[in-house]
């Protein structure tokens, strides 16, 4: 088994990193409301309606990785009705 200690350590440093600004975007606030934070609003939603939209965007997930059954047409043997 070969393992890269430089390789290893940098993705360390990268997670160390990269947990720290979670840390710094998730922040604990009044119980029963998530406080969504951009440049220049902050949007205040009920708990409820939070988990309604994770749970709403987990199920798109969901669908969209489904496979689109074909459409099945039966093959006809007449011929096409002509103008004229």
């Amino acid at each position: 088994m070969d393992i890269d200690l430089d390789r290893a350590r940098r993705a360390i440093i990268d997670l160390g990193a990269a947990l720290a600004e979670a840390r710094g975007v998730v922040q604990p606030g009044a119980a029963s409301v998530v406080r969504l934070k951009t440049e220049s609003d902050v949007i205040e939603l009920p708990m409820s309606w939070a988990v309604a939209g994770l749970v709403a965007f987990a199920a798109a997930a969901v669908v969209s990785a489904l496979p689109v059954p074909s459409i099945r047409r039966c093959s006809r043997d007449e011929e096409p009705l002509g103008i004229g």
